[in-house]
């Protein structure tokens, strides 16, 4: 399955065709999720996929399915969920389909370890684009050093295209910083940039299997260059 190519072509949608998808396809995501390596393995992270009776929130898409989020709490709980659900919107888009990230969407019955939402579906009208049509920053707004596998986390999803990262190229390795706030009103309307970063991870993970590198993630407890001002670490690609 080529995750790779979506990075690059991948655009987020609201205009679903409303029918289902076969449950082949539902079972088959499933599968694929329980074989994705996750960021790490003590970070306990579930979902459900449900149909749009099964959820609440303002102004939601009408996408035939709702992928919801749960965790226990963990500090990297979100960066987790970030990086493993990335990989199935990835191979979504590799199917034909698209997706929405969703931070409004809830489900109906309430749930302590509840964090997002993804609708998914067919896509009414295409949901592609060429790079060159992504609004992202540059990467030296992102990073100061050169490791190939940046441009495609540098073209991440993130919720208000807040893109609240910064990576710092030390040798082999990539130290990931993130920003716990956007700021101004978009804090008050945003505050799952955690989860973002994790996002950002999933691309250069992809990136780095598509290279023949191998996705080693720690966090490390000394010898980490400082955060830039406003950001705060995360955790080290090795």
């Amino acid at each position: 399955m080529d995750l790779y190519s979506p990075i690059f072509t991948r655009a987020s949608t609201r205009k679903f065709d409303p029918s289902p998808l076969p449950e082949d396809i539902l079972s088959k995501l499933g599968d694929f999720l329980a074989e994705v390596k996750p960021l790490l393995p003590d970070v306990e992270l579930k979902h459900e996929i449900v149909s749009g009776r099964d959820v609440k929130g303002m102004a939601l898409p009408k996408a035939p399915h709702f992928l919801l989020i749960s965790g226990k709490k963990h500090p990297l709980r979100n960066t987790a969920a970030g990086y493993l659900y990335q990989h199935a919107e990835l191979w979504l888009y590799a199917q034909g389909y698209a997706t929405r990230w969703l931070a409004g969407v809830k489900p109906k019955e309430p749930d302590p370890d509840y964090i997002i939402g993804i609708a998914f579906g067919k896509p009414a009208e295409p949901a592609v684009r060429k790079t060159e049509e992504f609004k992202r920053k540059a990467m030296s707004e992102i990073t100061g050093g050169r490791d190939s596998r940046l441009e495609a986390a540098r073209l991440a999803p993130s919720g208000m295209n807040g893109q609240p990262w910064y990576f710092i190229v030390d040798g082999g390795k990539i130290h990931t910083y993130y920003k716990p706030n956007l700021g101004g009103l978009l804090s008050r309307m945003y505050n799952l940039t955690d989860l973002d970063v994790g996002i950002a991870l999933c691309h250069l993970a992809v990136a780095g299997e598509h290279e023949g590198r191998t996705f080693e993630f720690a966090v490390m407890e000394e010898s980490v260059p400082a955060p830039p001002a406003g950001f705060s670490y995360v955790g080290t690609v090795k």
